[in-house]
C-alpha cells in the first residue's frame, strides 16, 4: 500500500493503525492517509474499451477527476487527492467501434446469454 498523504494525527490513523501512516505532514488534515485500500472498478459504458483490463493506478478520487476533466470543471482544491488521482481516460475508447448497448448474462453462471 502506497502513503501518498501523511497523516496530521498519527493517533487516529485508521488505514494501518495508530503512528503507521508515515511521518506527520505540517498542515496535512488529520486521519487522511492514502491510498486506502485497492477496490475493483467496474466501467459499464457503451464507450467502455472492451474485454480490457486497465492496470493504472486509480483510487476513490479518479472518478471525480474524469468528471472534472469531462465536464471541464476545475479541480476542487484544497489539499483534495483529486489532483493526484490516476486517469480513467485509458478505459474508454471515445472513436472507433462502440460496444453494443444490450448485454445479457445468465444469472448462474455469470456468461454472455442470448436475450
Amino acid at each position: 500500500m502506497e502513503i501518498v498523504s501523511q497523516s496530521g494525527d498519527p493517533t487516529i490513523d485508521a488505514l494501518l493503525g495508530p503512528g503507521l501512516c508515515g511521518r506527520t505532514a505540517p498542515g496535512a488534515y488529520a486521519g487522511r492517509c492514502g491510498y486506502g485500500p485497492r477496490l475493483p472498478l467496474l466501467v459499464i459504458s457503451p464507450l467502455a474499451r472492451a474485454n480490457f483490463v486497465d492496470h493504472t493506478l486509480t483510487d476513490q478520487s479518479s472518478i471525480l477527476r474524469f468528471i472534472e476533466d469531462n465536464w471541464d470543471l476545475g479541480r476542487i482544491g484544497n489539499r483534495s487527492f483529486d489532483a493526484m488521482a490516476g486517469s480513467l481516460l485509458n478505459m474508454f475508447a471515445f472513436t472507433g467501434r462502440r460496444t453494443p448497448g444490450t448485454l445479457f448474462l445468465d444469472p448462474e453462471t455469470g456468461q454472455l446469454a442470448a436475450p
